[in-house]
């Protein structure tokens, strides 16, 4: 394992064990009508921190997230800000930058996992942070509306089931800010996301 991945154990069992708010809501919503306000918000950037744990290593980061429709910016950062890795991908072509090389491909999932070994599924997560499923997905929603637990279905990704929680209003759009995600064809795969801060552009 390279020394620029061997971040501190002490934030990944922070990030893997912290404690995350009920819904901050006391109304039902519209399941339908939020899921169209999800899919009309393509432009915002997301602040927060990813652990990521695998049977042969745990990884715990910084994460600042930036969409442009369907071009993402992605950038990992250790607890002390040295970069971890940083990402660009659009409909067509993925670039990462790691150890001061840059490596290109054109799914963004392939890339990743092959450059860090990391199971993550970029191409997706633009979609699934914001709560947002498709119609070939399986879904609960929770009391209020909205999305709890969403199980994916996409070609090009293994299954995977996500977990929301944590719901907060960011403006006049319930957004998730404590999300956990399982690999169902090898649950020792997980990625946790808190997010911290929201912003739309």
């Amino acid at each position: 394992m390279k020394p620029i991945f061997v971040i501190s154990a002490c934030l990944l069992l922070l990030i893997l064990s912290g404690c995350v708010t009920s819904t901050k809501i006391n109304q039902s919503i519209d399941s339908e009508r939020h899921q169209q306000q999800l899919s009309d918000l393509t432009h915002w950037k997301i602040k927060g921190r990813l652990a990521f744990k695998s049977e042969q290593e745990k990884v715990s980061a910084y994460m600042n997230w930036q969409q442009h429709e369907n071009q993402f910016d992605l950038q990992l950062n250790t607890f002390i800000g040295t970069n971890i890795l940083k990402m660009r991908s659009d409909d067509n072509f993925a670039k990462l930058e790691v150890d001061d090389q840059t490596f290109t491909d054109s799914d963004p999932n392939s890339l990743i996992l092959k450059v860090t070994g990391w199971n993550i599924p970029v191409e997706k997560l633009g979609l699934w942070v914001k709560g947002q499923h498709t119609a070939k997905d399986n879904v609960i929603y929770d009391e209020y509306g909205l999305v709890s637990q969403l199980e994916a279905k996409c070609k090009k990704c293994v299954p995977w089931t996500l977990t929301y929680s944590d719901y907060k209003k960011v403006d006049m759009l319930w957004l998730p800010h404590a999300i956990q995600l399982t690999n169902t064809q090898n649950i020792a795969n997980q990625i946790k996301i808190k997010i911290s801060s929201w912003q739309k552009m």
